[in-house]
């Protein structure tokens, strides 16, 4: 064996390594998924914080009317 051959023997096994990973879509409905899930996981909280800044905000409304 010659020093070239361990040379080139790691960057054609990460190659190797990385075509497999692309070609691999046996995981991407399950992230699908779990992206879609996260996005709605902050949308919820998102309106649950919102939720008492908007009802605070009518009730201050509805006291200017009042008067």
């Amino acid at each position: 064996m010659t020093d070239t051959t361990h040379k080139t023997a790691l960057p054609n096994c990460i190659g190797a390594t990385a075509r497999r990973f692309a070609a691999d879509t046996s995981g991407t409905t399950a992230i699908e998924y779990a992206i879609m899930t996260f996005i709605a996981v902050a949308i919820m909280v998102v309106i649950t914080q919102l939720g008492g800044n908007v009802t605070a905000m009518y009730e201050r409304v509805q006291a200017i009317f009042a008067h």
